[in-house]
């Protein structure tokens, strides 16, 4: 009878000690992916602030408070435009990195840091497409940091430019576009570059002589046509405001 009890009770144990080895790796799991969701949340500021930090060294006009950025469409464009987008009037700060989202994130190094009079944010077609609420959602928390941090009086949107290659995207852009116009009406402050007319051909339609072969990527004429509408907020004059106390980074 002991001895039956005894192997009953062995027998429990062993059963509690399985179940326990089996459930070890998916709790290791969960907590691996928790850790580097956390990690990846506190570490996304920081790959912002290397990568800018990096990019400052660039040298530009000690008079420029232009500051042009933009995400993975217009980081294309500037690589390969010959340096026709980055002129040294204007601090242009281009990658992958700077989604909306990520602007708004990180504002007090993507924006705030340069004290800007004016800001011209460009927009990716998928900013405009499958993200295009949160889109929405970093433009509304965008134009409050500015105001908070006492720069960028001027902030100029640009919608996604409707390319050759996103023909079929056409309309959905359009559609964001006229969305993008109506909240860039309700802000003080605000206005937008209107990409699409200055890429377009004289039947309104997008040019694709502007663009290489890829029907994405702006080419030489194109760039010559962009980089005269950015230089035209290149003689914007020093801003008056201080940036305050309390606000100013360690």
């Amino acid at each position: 009878m002991k001895q039956q009890l005894y192997s009953e009770d062995e027998s429990m144990r062993f059963s509690w000690l399985l179940i326990l080895i089996l459930a070890l790796p998916p709790i290791a799991v969960i907590l691996t992916t928790t850790d580097f969701k956390r990690q990846t949340s506190e570490t996304s500021c920081e790959k912002v602030r290397i990568f800018l930090e990096e990019t400052d060294q660039i040298r530009v006009s000690k008079d420029s408070y232009t500051l042009i950025i933009g995400g993975s469409v217009f980081s294309e464009w500037k690589q390969r435009s010959a340096k026709k987008l980055e002129p040294s009037q204007l601090r242009v700060k281009a990658s992958p990195l700077f989604t909306p989202t990520t602007i708004a994130k990180c504002f007090e190094r993507t924006v705030a840091h340069y004290r800007p009079v004016t800001t011209v944010l460009f927009l990716d077609d998928s900013d405009g497409l499958a993200k295009s609420e949160s889109t929405f959602n970093a433009l509304d928390e965008i134009d409050a940091l500015r105001a908070y941090w006492s720069v960028s009086p001027s902030l100029v949107v640009v919608p996604p430019a409707i390319t050759p290659a996103l023909k079929r995207e056409a309309e959905a852009l359009r559609d964001f576009e006229r969305r993008l116009t109506r909240w860039v009406e309700s802000k003080s402050g605000t206005s937008m570059l209107d990409i699409n007319t200055l890429l377009a051909d004289d039947q309104g339609e997008v040019n694709p002589l502007l663009f290489w072969p890829d029907g994405r990527t702006l080419g030489k004429q194109g760039c010559n046509r962009l980089q005269g509408a950015l230089l035209g907020y290149a003689g914007v004059s020093k801003p008056t405001t201080e940036m305050p106390a309390d606000r100013v980074s360690s």
